[in-house]
């Protein structure tokens, strides 16, 4: 129970994305890391890369983590294939899951002057291609962009709730 209530807390504390977590979490190579200064370059690839919070202290504190406790489950579970957990975790965490500020900037971009019709139709179906097949590495379209809305939430948007009358 403390693995599960100190992950939860260290999200929290990171503001770090429960989806990229466990997304990155499944592509870090737990069992090519011997040093502790491995573990503290896959927490940085876990930790969300544009933020005040990613300090040393979180690097340090999910690096403990992933090498004290983390390693030693997955050894215990007898899951120390890299290949096979990325597999395995990978059909349970997509790669995109549609956000609220993916949502608005599709409104704003796709939206006419007019309010009929749409405007710039390719980015409406380059989410809805995402949406469908959220667990695929890449869509077809504007890699770079695929990218950027698989990735870290953006800072102003971090938080943001949405309720049912949005």
């Amino acid at each position: 129970m403390d693995l599960f209530s100190e992950t939860l807390s260290m999200l929290e504390d990171t503001s770090c994305d429960f989806n990229h977590f466990f997304y990155r979490l499944g592509n870090t190579p737990i069992f090519n890391f011997t040093s502790t200064a491995d573990f503290e370059t896959g927490a940085e690839h876990i930790l969300p890369a544009d933020t005040e919070i990613t300090k040393r202290t979180s690097i340090e504190k999910l690096a403990h983590w992933l090498e004290k406790q983390y390693k030693p489950r997955l050894e215990k579970e007898r899951s120390t294939d890299d290949m096979e957990r990325k597999e395995r975790m990978g059909r349970v965490n997509p790669k995109f899951i549609l956000k609220q500020w993916v949502l608005e900037e599709v409104i704003k971009n796709t939206k006419s002057e007019k309010g009929v019709g749409v405007k710039n139709k390719e980015m409406l179906e380059m989410v809805l291609r995402m949406t469908l097949e959220p667990f695929r590495e890449e869509w077809g379209g504007d890699r770079g962009e695929e990218e950027r809305f698989c990735g870290d939430v953006p800072k102003i948007e971090r938080g943001f709730q949405c309720s049912c009358s949005s």
